[in-house]
């Protein structure tokens, strides 16, 4: 039986709707941060339980072809770019089999033909709004996004799928918080005056930009 900190080699035959990992051994079910299909890692169980578990990569033995080298990880831990380690040709493959699993697995379908998914020619900076949470990170006012399934803050200047405008703002708005020394917000206090940024914009005849 596998416990807690186990080291095992898996191969990783499938991905989540977050862009996690599935692996099968020892008839549970491994949930892995950072792995795609194909993929064999040696992984590190991190909690299990009666039917399904959860790991990390401690090694990658076998990487996959459609692999996107070039990512931020700080993408792939705050949720901004859950498939960003996939590339993109592949994503939109993957969007087109997450639609046919659901028709089978919600409602029995399997008759239906489901359409390529249509991609976007530059798949990053794409956004117009923006909702970035304000926090105290080592003594520092920071903005960025919380690392998943927790509340720490993850400090970030580029965000990555949104406008590089907004970023921008974003950016200028932290430091007009620092200058004047406004408290943000603090969970466990449940006080401050700044708890989230919320930006949106567009452009006006594809020159300038407005927001609100």
């Amino acid at each position: 039986m596998l416990k807690k900190n186990d080291i095992v080699e898996v191969e990783i035959v499938d991905l989540t709707h977050e862009g996690a990992g599935v692996a099968k051994v020892d008839g549970l079910v491994f949930f892995v941060e950072n792995a795609l299909p194909s993929e064999k890692i040696l992984m590190r169980v991190l909690k299990v339980n009666k039917k399904i578990g959860f790991g990390k990569v401690e090694e990658y033995l076998v990487q996959s072809p459609h692999r996107n080298q070039d990512l931020d990880l700080a993408y792939l831990r705050s949720g901004i770019a859950d498939l960003g380690h996939l590339a993109y040709p592949e994503q939109l493959k993957f969007k087109t089999k997450q639609v046919k699993d659901s028709l089978y697995k919600i409602a029995g379908i399997t008759d239906v033909e489901v359409a390529e998914t249509l991609g976007m020619e530059n798949p990053v900076k794409y956004r117009n709004k923006a909702q970035v949470p304000v926090r105290r990170v080592n003594g520092v006012l920071e903005t960025g996004f919380f690392r998943k399934n927790s509340h720490d803050l993850m400090p970030l200047e580029d965000f990555f799928i949104q406008d590089s405008v907004i970023d921008e703002v974003v950016v200028a708005l932290r430091d007009l918080l620092r200058r004047y020394d406004l408290k943000p917000y603090d969970e466990k206090e449940q006080s401050g005056l700044i708890r989230t940024l919320w930006c949106v914009g567009g452009t006006i005849q594809d020159k300038s930009w407005s927001f609100w």
